[in-house]
């Protein structure tokens, strides 16, 4: 057995965070089960609308995911979620074994366009959540034994690649 299909086997929780409205399969669907590996349980959070994972949705989210009971499990987020991804597993700690995050907005500085309102009320908000902007906060936050792995798309590739190079800088872990 190799170190990943070894490690790989003792994640049996993957909680999924939403990206987009309830319903909307724009950017596919969160899947229901992995099907390479069967015997790993897939959890969702949802909200009621779309969300960016401000302090006051990820607590939201940290109350749907503490209700569930799990021990440690993988959390996976994608775009917006995978943002939320990225500070929620600061937030929950030793929980959080490791963090799946598709392409993402990480690394820009002024505020997107697409919806946010609601959830910040500018730049400087923005900027308290930006992973790009707290690096050196994820390296001292994120346990040694976390799985930081990030997959850029076409959506946010330079952004992904950016905060790569900052996370190799601070010898920050991540795939």
């Amino acid at each position: 057995m190799t170190e990943s299909e070894a490690y790989g086997s003792m994640i049996r929780d993957w909680v999924f965070l939403p990206a987009t409205e309830p319903g909307d399969a724009t950017y596919g669907i969160a899947p229901t089960r992995l099907d390479e590996a069967p015997e790993c349980r897939v959890h969702h959070v949802r909200f009621d609308s779309l969300v960016w994972y401000n302090r006051a949705v990820r607590r939201q989210a940290a109350e749907q995911i503490d209700a569930r009971g799990l021990s440690s499990f993988v959390l996976v987020g994608f775009s917006k979620s995978g943002l939320g991804a990225i500070n929620l597993a600061c937030e929950l700690g030793e929980h959080v074994v490791a963090t799946v995050v598709f392409d993402a907005p990480v690394a820009r500085t002024k505020l997107p366009p697409w919806g946010t309102g609601p959830f910040y009320a500018g730049d400087d908000d923005w900027l308290a959540d930006l992973p790009m902007a707290n690096a050196a906060t994820l390296k001292q936050t994120l346990p040694q034994s976390h799985r930081l792995i990030l997959i850029s798309g076409e959506g946010f590739h330079d952004e992904m690649t950016t905060f790569s190079r900052r996370l190799n800088e601070l010898k920050l872990g991540h795939v």
